[in-house]
């Protein structure tokens, strides 16, 4: 994963991640992950059970 690379300056991206109960995170994303191209915040960025990337193949995420 990287930090944020100054593509936003001036701006604040808000985190991309989802819970698997698809709670979606407001914080500010500063790390990026290279696995599945989706901002983080720092909380999130090294909890797999927040990217996409981490999903078992046929799972979108959320409660059924």
């Amino acid at each position: 994963m990287n930090e944020g690379d100054g593509e936003f300056q001036g701006r604040e991206r808000a985190c991309q991640g989802i819970s698997r109960n698809d709670e979606p995170c407001d914080f500010p994303a500063t790390v990026h992950c290279s696995k599945c191209g989706q901002w983080f915040c720092d909380a999130h960025a090294e909890d797999n059970e927040w990217h996409p990337c981490s999903l078992e193949p046929g799972e979108e995420g959320g409660e059924a």
